[in-house]
């Protein structure tokens, strides 16, 4: 029978790995004081146990070693309330810190075995926090973020809520949220939608809306899809944003087969509307058709040829698209940054949720 051990470490870093950073100078620039009138100087109190990878041949920790459960909550929320806003250093490096010594939330959370009532709290906030990042940070070069690890982590962070929920007897109160949230990151995909049905069936109306755009997905309507997921609250629709891409280039593909034709054009105007083209966004559409190797023409209906998109025509032609190219990395979104905008409190968001 497996023996499971249970913290007792009431800081935010134990004592020992507290004075080795200090003495091997590992102190990040998020655990220095930044009132001591000199840069680097660590602060004790703002030190959080960073993640170590598990090994064979390392030693079990100790119980002084291992935060109890309250404080690793209390970690969750320093790290949201204290770290995130913290203007002095760009968002790509408060992301990589607070996703580091989340990591190691995590794997106290996995070594205590401990129980879902004390999981779900802990594993909430940052279920939200890596949905946010992975919107935020969309547009950031890969130097600076990886998606494809913040996306591996979300998921399976999804998925522990998901089975957390599954054990619980009674109904919790952001039970919806964290399940519209595994829709949204995985909208489109048939497990997704397949597992919602199995535990709610099509009728839940805290579900409808995301699985009525799954079901669109998977009929290939992706002109409903993107209209319903701008429908959803910040931050699904942030996180279900990211699929765009994926979207648009299986309509341009279908747009190559439907409305071939060597003489007729359609109106890249069109184009904007169907493909959920916003805001300063307007100006790439031109360029990712490009991209894809669709034929652009002006148009000869008498439009200003300095009207934007108004002025070009996309010719479809099912031969010349070029279904070897990648989908494009995602874009932010300005009616989603606007809603979270509105949003003010983003460390409250994350921590509470948010219903809109």
């Amino acid at each position: 029978m497996n023996e499971f051990i249970r913290g007792t470490c009431d800081e935010m870093c134990p004592k020992a790995e507290i004075d080795l950073r200090i003495r091997e100078r590992m102190v990040h620039f998020f655990e220095t004081d930044p009132d001591a009138g000199a840069a680097g100087v660590p602060d004790r109190s703002r030190m959080v146990k960073e993640f170590t990878r598990s090994a064979a041949d390392r030693r079990q920790p100790k119980p002084w070693e291992i935060r109890t459960p309250r404080m690793l909550l209390g970690t969750v929320h320093y790290l949201l309330t204290i770290v995130l806003p913290d203007p002095r250093r760009p968002f790509h490096q408060r992301y990589e810190f607070i996703f580091d010594r989340m990591r190691a939330i995590r794997q106290e959370m996995v070594i205590q075995n401990l129980s879902v009532g004390e999981v779900l709290p802990i594993l909430e906030p940052i279920v939200r926090f890596l949905c946010y990042s992975a919107y935020r940070l969309c547009e950031a070069p890969i130097a600076e973020f990886d998606p494809k690890i913040c996306a591996q982590h979300l998921q399976e962070c999804l998925k522990k809520v998901i089975r957390c929920y599954e054990e619980l007897d009674g109904d919790d109160l952001n039970r919806f949220e964290m399940e519209r949230l595994y829709l949204s990151f995985n909208i489109g995909s048939p497990e997704a939608t397949q597992s919602a049905l199995a535990r709610y069936g099509a009728s839940e109306p805290e579900l409808r809306l995301h699985v009525t755009t799954q079901l669109e997905c998977h009929r290939g309507n992706y002109c409903a899809a993107i209209r319903n997921l701008l429908r959803f609250s910040p931050l699904e629709a942030a996180v279900a944003s990211l699929q765009l891409p994926q979207f648009r280039r299986r309509m341009l593909q279908q747009f190559s087969i439907a409305y071939q034709s060597r003489v007729q054009t359609v109106p890249l105007e069109w184009l904007e509307s169907v493909l959920g083209y916003e805001g300063r966004e307007r100006t790439c559409l031109a360029d990712d058709c490009r991209h894809y190797n669709l034929q652009l023409v002006a148009r000869t209906d008498g439009t200003d040829a300095g009207d934007g998109n108004r002025s070009w025509a996309v010719k479809f032609e099912k031969a010349q698209f070029d279904g070897q190219r990648c989908a494009l990395q995602p874009r932010k979104v300005p009616r989603i940054e606007d809603a979270l905008d509105r949003c003010r409190n983003i460390s409250r968001m994350l921590l509470g949720g948010f219903y809109g």
